[in-house]
């Protein structure tokens, strides 16, 4: 019998920590169940953000496109103005370029004026231009209203004459 009762003595003993083991270890699941409710909870909320993002890029999408559609046709429209405007400088560097020389040429013309040469309208005006009159700037919707000065402002656009009159009314 002693060997049973030290046996039995050996097993209390070899039992003990195996049950204050299995007590720690279900207060651990306890805990690992706890969490996981509350990861699930987590996930369940991204997902729902997931699903709210989703829709508003839908939206943002679709504003960006109607945005992109209004925008199309004034972008074209500065984009032709924008070339226009290019050509129009281009051509007024031109004529400012021969409004130069002729002023040069001119200058010199006085120098040794020539017997078909008028005489200046008033002294110290020698070598410039004369003044534009100053006449009204005929409306966008009536192009006909401008008279041509000359030939060459039948081939110019009304941009261009009312540029040149604009220029013409500052001197």
């Amino acid at each position: 019998m002693n060997l049973d009762l030290g046996l039995n003595l050996l097993l209390i003993v070899l039992l003990l920590p195996t049950v204050v083991y299995v007590v720690l270890l279900q207060r651990r699941l306890a805990s690992l169940r706890a969490d996981r409710e509350a990861v699930d909870a987590v996930v369940e909320r991204m997902n729902e953000a997931t699903r709210r993002a989703e829709a508003s890029l839908k939206g943002i999408r679709q504003a960006a496109e109607q945005a992109k559609v209004t925008l199309d046709e004034p972008v074209a429209r500065a984009q032709a103005l924008r070339d226009e405007l290019t050509y129009l400088v281009q051509r007024a560097d031109a004529a400012g370029d021969r409004l130069a020389g002729g002023m040069s040429s001119a200058g010199e013309a006085t120098a040794a004026p020539s017997p078909a040469a008028p005489s200046p309208a008033a002294p110290g005006t020698a070598g410039r231009p004369r003044p534009a009159s100053r006449q009204p700037r005929p409306s966008a919707g009536h192009p006909s209203a401008a008279a041509p000065e000359n030939e060459s402002d039948d081939v110019r656009s009304q941009a261009e004459r009312d540029l040149m009159n604009a220029l013409r009314n500052v001197r």
